[in-house]
């Protein structure tokens, strides 16, 4: 359970043969793989603010903060000003970069296999499984992908770890917080969370 809630955190990150478009499935799965071994490489060796701006830079490349950011408020976005959207998708970029480059440090001793992708209506479902290095005993654990190249190229607009939903977990827990408290306590509650580190 600590494993799937760390995993889910990704992240950020950070994730069976379908019958796929070859060509397709193969780029979705090598855009993936490519970058998961980039922001692994560069979160391991990072030692200050410098290599911290390469980090998120990386992330930036990965993450569809736009589109992220709809899916999780969903309902709730058209009611919000230009300037609430801003703020909300500020802090929720922090979030996950945060939560992404925890995620990653944690996952180094997991052996990730790429299993193919397929397309959906929301982009490419990319497969992984991961598996605990030296640990035959431990369940591996299934980190899917969505991959859209709608803004032009492709970004990672959801990540599903055991079959559940990064941004419709974000969803429910955003919907629950704005219907009983309202939109400036989501705000509240998210900026407290950043302050704290608690990102997972």
């Amino acid at each position: 359970m600590k494993s799937v809630k760390l995993l889910r955190s990704v992240a950020l990150v950070a994730l069976l043969s379908f019958a796929a478009p070859s060509a397709f499935a193969a780029n979705g799965e090598s855009f993936v793989k490519e970058k998961q071994t980039e922001l692994v490489a560069l979160v391991k060796k990072a030692k200050g603010p410098a290599d911290d701006k390469k980090v998120e830079a990386a992330f930036d490349e990965v993450l569809d903060y736009d589109t992220l950011a709809k899916g999780s408020l969903r309902d709730y976005w058209a009611e919000r000003t230009p300037e609430e959207r801003a703020e909300f998708q500020g802090i929720l970029t922090k979030l996950v970069r945060a939560a992404y480059r925890k995620s990653l440090k944690r996952i180094v001793g997991y052996e990730v296999e790429y299993k193919g992708a397929t397309r959906q209506d929301s982009g490419e479902l990319v497969r992984t499984v991961a598996k605990k290095k030296g640990d035959a005993r431990e369940e591996p654990l299934s980190i899917d992908y969505v991959v859209s190249d709608a803004s032009g190229k492709n970004k990672i607009v959801d990540i599903v770890t055991e079959g559940s939903s990064l941004v419709v977990n974000y969803r429910n827990q955003f919907r629950r917080i704005i219907k009983k408290q309202g939109f400036p306590e989501l705000i509240k509650r998210m900026k407290t969370k950043l302050e704290k580190g608690d990102v997972n």
